[in-house]
């Protein structure tokens, strides 16, 4: 069964006024329409961390430089944020999506660059609303006079079989626009993360498109964490993955009607 029926993406958006995050005026409508969620087909994670990958296959050793939760400013506001060297916000599970999303497109506007900040979030709630708040952010940096778009990599901080803590990467990126199909793989609550993840590794290698189409924290969970497998699988052979995602109205496979739809989240893989 799927969670029950989220936000749609107007209401997520709508922060009272009418106004976008940074005090952006929000355009009208914005959602987009799709088929039908096909049901999971058979499924990186990149755990920053500095012990070897052969004691810990699941993670990945990173820099000192690199970026990680422990970087965030507690108590800091959006403009020393902006001006850190590694900025980053952090995400709970009671963290309004439109309220981060706005942070996010502060920093992006304020740091050197035009650089995005890292979201770190912890447990199925916190990162369902994390990519929510990335999703409205990157709706909202797309209609830019100078468009930016955002794309992400989750990295595990401690072992992803047992871990929910993400750091997730945030880059930006010329425009990436990508619409559901019908060949969307599919994440539901009792998905196999790792066969999640081995039919998206396939599909990369096949040069495929590879996207997954979900709603609700523990299919959100397991989507990313199948993300950040798939990266594991196909490091070897030279492949980065990293994804899009954005926020769809899609006719629900679960009730009757056609005409009923419900809020999913749409995660676009990018291959390079």
């Amino acid at each position: 069964m799927w969670p029950p029926c989220a936000q749609s993406l107007d209401d997520l958006i709508k922060g009272g006024n009418g106004r976008a995050p940074g005090g952006r005026r929000a355009a009208g409508g914005g959602v987009t329409r799709g088929g039908r969620p096909p049901s999971s087909r058979t499924t990186a994670s990149s755990r920053p961390n500095r012990t070897s990958n052969r004691s810990n296959p699941y993670s990945r050793p990173r820099s000192d430089k690199a970026v990680s939760g422990d970087d965030h400013l507690a108590r800091a506001n959006v403009s020393d944020v902006a001006a850190s060297e590694n900025p980053v916000l952090k995400v709970k599970a009671d963290s309004k999506p439109n309220s981060v999303a706005g942070a996010i497109c502060s920093v992006v506007r304020e740091s050197r660059g035009n650089m995005p900040p890292a979201v770190v979030a912890t447990g199925p709630a916190a990162i369902n609303q994390a990519m929510k708040a990335i999703a409205i952010a990157r709706k909202y940096l797309l209609e830019e006079s100078e468009p930016i778009d955002l794309i992400c990599q989750p990295r595990f901080e401690e072992d992803i079989r047992v871990s929910s803590r993400v750091c997730f990467v945030l880059n930006k990126s010329r425009p990436l626009p990508r619409q559901p199909t019908e060949d969307d793989l599919a994440c539901k609550e009792k998905t196999d993360p790792y066969k999640l993840a081995g039919a998206m590794a396939n599909r990369a290698r096949e040069g495929e498109k590879v996207a997954c189409t979900t709603k609700g924290p523990v299919p959100v969970l397991l989507a990313v964490k199948a993300m950040a497998l798939a990266q594991t699988y196909v490091a070897d052979e030279g492949m980065d993955i990293s994804f899009t995602v954005s926020i769809v109205d899609l006719e629900n496979p679960e009730m009757r009607s056609s005409d009923v739809t419900s809020t999913y989240l749409h995660f676009a893989l990018i291959v390079k």
